[in-house]
């Protein structure tokens, strides 16, 4: 069983993560971390103040409007705290001003425009994340006033970035700039958001090789955490960044790009980032991230040849690999050789989330080959298996199968 995360670690990965389909919905899910949920449309400042005491999470899902007395009973002072107000669509200054002073993550997704004033009254205070990623569209004092806050991190929902504004948030302090909806990024304000001093953030925004060479100037992290595939030569000028570059992209072609993303120095809160939504994993890029010590939790890994997986097998580490469904004698054998760990007794194991069932014809060798291996071998989620095959899979001690009433046996 993989182990939980601290709950910043989560948040961290909840408000950074690429996800499938529709990124920034799959981001703003209020159930991550999980915490109490307020669901009626209006609440008191007694209950706000009850609601908050205690807790690290709240969320208010359905509530529209609150008042400065509200907002002052909804403020946390720990800095490892999410307070989520989803259906919250505007703000007066005082209560702007109030709620500011919550120390921790402050995400108020459905506020849709913002003035000069509730934006420099949001982050007045000093805190961690303010979240308006609702905001599509923002004036240059608005930017300003912004940049001049005291929160560590900022997040905007702009498909765009005129050049203006970039530069007016180029001036932010604090440590993030994200931008999760932005779409693309002209060379100009490439320019001008590279002299941030911060990480930088551009979400699924879709950059040119010239736009790339500009940002090599940035002096910090940067992520294109949303983008699944890169534009062609982007990942080649991304090497030559002299800081951390965070990708979540579902396919790496570039061994040097590799090297990049899976070495010691480029780790960073959202570890493992640079394999979370890999969809194959070509042998020498699999030889790259065997020879780094980090996680090895591939979720979205679908494809995986026996040279890959035997590249991929001499990784010191548990591999977790949730979604490759299918395996051939050849793949099983490969994956599952691994090397006998060097701190640990015994043998670095694979967790096989994906496999379901083990019932066609090759099911036999395939389940003889996971046996012959020396590697502890999770089957969690296998439902459907032969009679033959389990028989070969019982003959493994270190091969762990779900409970006897979970599985169909069939002949």
């Amino acid at each position: 069983m993989r182990q939980p995360l601290p709950l910043l670690l989560i948040g961290l990965w909840a408000v950074g993560a690429a996800a499938q389909g529709d990124p920034i919905e799959q981001r703003q899910n209020y159930r991550t971390p999980a915490g109490p949920v307020y669901t009626a449309p209006e609440i008191t400042p007694e209950k706000a103040r009850e609601l908050t005491r205690g807790q690290a999470v709240l969320t208010l899902l359905k509530v529209t409007e609150i008042s400065p007395a509200i907002a002052d009973s909804l403020v946390n002072p720990y800095p490892d705290t999410f307070l989520t107000l989803p259906a919250l669509a505007s703000i007066d200054v005082e209560s702007a001003t109030k709620l500011s002073r919550h120390r921790g993550h402050l995400r108020l997704w459905g506020i849709k425009s913002l003035t000069p004033e509730v934006a420099a009254a949001l982050v007045a205070s000093p805190g961690l994340s303010l979240q308006v990623t609702g905001v599509r569209d923002i004036s240059p004092d608005v930017a300003r006033a912004l940049a001049g806050g005291k929160r560590q991190k900022l997040e905007l929902g702009l498909p765009n970035l005129p050049t203006d504004i970039a530069e007016a948030l180029a001036a932010f302090p604090g440590r993030l700039l994200r931008f999760p909806r932005l779409e693309s990024l002209s060379l100009d304000a490439a320019a001008a958001l590279a002299k941030h001093r911060g990480s930088l953030d551009l979400g699924p925004a879709r950059i040119s090789p010239e736009v790339a060479e500009a940002l090599l100037t940035h002096d910090g992290p940067l992520g294109l955490t949303a983008v699944t595939k890169l534009e062609p030569g982007v990942g080649e000028i991304l090497t030559r960044h002299r800081h951390q570059v965070w990708l979540a992209v579902e396919e790496l072609d570039s061994v040097a790009l590799a090297h990049k993303l899976f070495s010691n120095s480029n780790s960073n809160p959202y570890t493992g980032f640079g394999i979370r939504n890999l969809k194959t994993l070509s042998p020498d890029v699999a030889a790259v991230f065997a020879a780094q010590r980090q996680g090895a939790v591939f979720e979205q890994l679908t494809s995986l040849t026996p040279a890959a997986a035997a590249a991929l097998s001499k990784h010191e580490g548990h591999l977790y690999l949730d979604k490759l469904a299918s395996l051939s004698p050849e793949l099983a054998r490969a994956l599952t050789d691994r090397a006998r760990s060097a701190t640990l007794a015994g043998v670095w194991g694979v967790t096989l989330r994906g496999v379901e069932a083990l019932d066609t014809p090759e099911a036999v060798e395939v389940a003889k080959a996971l046996a012959s291996t020396s590697a502890p071998v999770d089957l969690p989620n296998l439902r459907r298996v032969s009679a033959a095959a389990i028989a070969e899979l019982r003959k493994k001690p270190t091969i762990k199968l779900p409970a006897e009433h979970e599985l169909t046996v069939v002949d």
